[in-house]
């Protein structure tokens, strides 16, 4: 299993959940053994000592939020994983708009954590995973698997597909036993549910929101059949209507790293 993560960016501003983010971020270095580059936008720069006392970390002042600027000062650094701060339909308090995400996740060739401007963390203790009718849909287990593994969380997995037909009824059946079977080799529990038809976007979304889901792990290139999740018109739904955490693992990233089923 192939995900390092040594070194974690956080791009944020002072929205209410600030302390929230900060937390997130202190806990994911504290599981990972990671360093912290935080890009605090909007904002003088604070002392934040007490709240990661004992993480590796660092602070640089940033103004304006411009995803093009963002992108330039995380090739200096090449963090192993972004968090970043949204805003989407239900809020204004994040630091970047959907559109702006879509386009950082676009140029990331590492994982992309996104947290709406108003989500609080507290766990990460039940991660859903949409599985499609792609090849490469089946790639993110190994993240799923990792990250499961550091918060010690249940994954569900969900079979999605705009196709009802034959076809895509068995691959669905097919990717998701596959998925689920090899999550059972890390003794991680799991469970499947089948959702064919309709936009597969608003079906991950409901489903994560019925499951009360902490953690929706999708990828950047996906079911290249019907759209993707990341590009097109499915990508500013999913980081629009979200409200809820979702990590955007890259496909190239994982390609390099040869982090494979």
């Amino acid at each position: 299993m192939v995900l390092k993560i040594s070194s974690i960016a956080l791009a944020c501003n002072h929205s209410q959940n600030f302390d929230s983010l900060i937390y997130l971020t202190k806990t994911m270095a504290q599981k990972f053994d990671a360093s912290i580059h935080i890009f605090l936008y909007e904002g003088a720069k604070i002392d934040l000592s007490g709240k990661l006392e004992g993480c590796n970390f660092k602070i640089e002042l940033c103004t304006t939020p411009i995803a093009k600027d963002l992108r330039e000062r995380l090739n200096s650094i090449k963090p192993d994983l972004l968090i970043l701060s949204t805003k989407n339909k239900d809020n204004n308090d994040g630091l970047f708009t959907f559109k702006d995400t879509c386009n950082i996740i676009e140029h990331a060739e590492k994982p992309v954590l996104t947290i709406p401007g108003n989500y609080q963390f507290e766990k990460f203790d039940k991660i859903v995973i949409p599985i499609d009718t792609s090849f490469e849909t089946r790639q993110k287990c190994p993240s799923t698997v990792v990250f499961s593994q550091k918060f010690n969380s249940t994954v569900n997995i969900i079979g999605v597909s705009t196709d009802k037909g034959k076809d895509a009824v068995v691959a669905i059946n097919n990717y998701t036993r596959q998925v689920s079977n090899k999550i059972d080799e890390y003794g991680i529990d799991n469970e499947i549910e089948i959702r064919l038809g309709g936009n597969i976007t608003e079906q991950t979304i409901a489903y994560a929101n019925e499951v009360k889901a902490d953690l929706v792990i999708i990828m950047t290139e996906q079911e290249v059949n019907f759209k993707s999740f990341l590009y097109g018109k499915f990508s500013e739904q999913f980081i629009k209507l979200a409200n809820f955490p979702v990590l955007n693992v890259n496909t190239k990233d994982l390609i390099k790293s040869e982090a494979r089923l």
